[in-house]
């Protein structure tokens, strides 16, 4: 890779650089020069008394409506009317509860002998289980 030396300061900076790296001074003369500025000739619709729309959208017609999404609805896992608990035969409809699954306890164990710092990962996966509202039994 070449390198230029600063002519203010003597350090050498890549080829590629256009102003030195460790006081700011330009490299090379085109990267010193000023920009000229072009003229641009001014756009139609932005003439000297300011902005002029250049299409009517109060005329044209009305933008169609968006579409509607209508979210589904959770459907309750069992109904109210066709559960009977088969050790209590009570109709009340089953508690959905959450516990640390069977895979939870095994990631917490060989995390705790092997990461301690981590255990605690193996308690947050849990699992969803059914029991009876009255007794308590779980339900499979």
């Amino acid at each position: 890779m070449l390198h230029i030396n600063c002519q203010n300061c003597g350090q050498s900076n890549p080829d590629v650089a256009r102003v030195c790296r460790y006081c700011g001074h330009a490299l090379r003369p085109d990267a010193s020069s000023p920009r000229t500025q072009t003229d641009y000739a001014t756009p139609p619709h932005q003439q000297q008394g300011g902005y002029v729309p250049t299409h009517d959208w109060a005329s044209s017609a009305p933008l169609p409506a968006p579409p509607t999404y209508a979210a589904p609805q959770p459907q309750p896992l069992v109904s109210a009317e066709n559960f009977r608990c088969p050790f209590c035969q009570t109709t009340a409809p089953p508690v959905i509860a959450r516990r640390i699954s069977t895979a939870g306890w095994i990631v917490f164990a060989c995390l705790l002998v092997f990461c301690l710092p981590l255990f605690f990962i193996g308690l947050l996966i849990k699992e969803e289980y059914r029991m009876c509202s009255w007794c308590r039994a779980p339900l499979f």
